[in-house]
């Protein structure tokens, strides 16, 4: 569950919440530079300036704050992802909502991006369950939609978690892998070269997934 808390209207933070949310800022930065395995509460407590076990007073172990680190991450995300792909449109129009979503996500937040990479290729055993719970309890609508969907038009009928799997990939080592293996790093702070990458991938989107504008779920 998220740590972040709402306030009412012009109600400010107490320490404790202020505390909480700098911790979660700093392991955000070094979980994605580093990977949850190579990411120590003492280097956490330093970024965000206190003492790392200070840290176990709001999270009580590394992995509760990993876990914690990932739903304040991905939440919005999903909320937004959730209510784009339930809208009364053509499966074309929410596929390219969608899409657009994913990316300006990633571009916003490419800490995100190399979190998943990262945790994807070189994790340990232990990353990879924290992230595959995260990935399910965050997205179980999002799949169950995708379960019962029947796309019309869609070319030999393609499972679209296959199409997902391939636009998702592409924008996290879009805006998260850097050089590597020939990446031609995506700028974050470049809208123009963003939105060229948008267009880009809602055109991938829809082509993978064989769709027309007029096809419905």
């Amino acid at each position: 569950m998220s740590q972040r808390v709402d306030h009412p209207s012009g109600a400010r933070p107490t320490k404790s919440e202020r505390t909480k949310e700098a911790v979660l800022a700093a392991a955000e930065v070094l979980f994605s530079e580093r990977g949850f395995d190579a990411t120590t509460l003492d280097a956490i407590g330093s970024h965000a300036g206190m003492q790392g076990t200070a840290i176990l007073y709001h999270f009580s172990t590394k992995r509760v704050l990993y876990e914690a680190v990932l739903d304040r991450m991905f939440t919005p995300l999903i909320v937004d992802v959730h209510g784009q792909f339930e809208a009364d449109q053509p499966v074309g129009d929410r596929v390219a909502a969608i899409t657009s979503t994913m990316v300006r996500f990633a571009a916003a937040r490419p800490a995100a991006a190399r979190l998943i990479l990262r945790e994807a290729s070189t994790g340990s055993d232990e990353a990879g369950d924290i992230v595959g719970s995260a990935s399910r309890r965050q997205w179980a609508r999002f799949l169950g939609a995708l379960d019962n969907a029947s796309v019309d038009g869609n070319r030999d009928g393609l499972d679209p978690r296959v199409m997902w799997n391939v636009v998702i990939g592409a924008i996290c080592f879009h805006f998260g892998g850097g050089s590597t293996v020939g990446a031609l790093p995506g700028d974050p702070h470049d809208s123009a070269q963003v939105a060229e990458f948008e267009m880009l991938m809602v055109t991938l989107a829809r082509s993978v997934a064989g769709l027309d504008d007029e096809a419905h779920l």
